[in-house]
């Protein structure tokens, strides 16, 4: 919890601006990864589509980036209809 990480402040609402490009990414998530329960999400805007970025929460109790590991995500893409075009674990 000791704050010095470059990983993601602040997830997206998963009922929130993101939602559909989330629970696109998180059906992907489930059929991959046992921890797609404990995700947090981070979505961003890419040329053709959308690259979503699930991190695994690591540490509940802490608060921000320390929640996660730097190597505990996987990163979907998308194409503007929402269909997984990539998959790559990071860890």
């Amino acid at each position: 919890c000791d704050g010095r990480t470059a990983r993601m402040a602040q997830p997206e609402n998963p009922q929130g601006r993101y939602r559909n490009q989330i629970a696109a990414a998180r059906r992907l998530l489930e059929q991959k990864e046992l921890w797609a329960d404990r995700a947090e999400w981070e979505v961003v805007k890419a040329k053709d589509g959308w690259e979503v970025i699930a991190w695994r929460v690591e540490h509940p109790e802490c608060k921000g980036p320390s929640r996660y590991l730097p190597w505990g995500y996987s990163v979907i893409e998308l194409d503007s209809r929402l269909e997984t075009i990539g998959y790559r674990r990071k860890g």
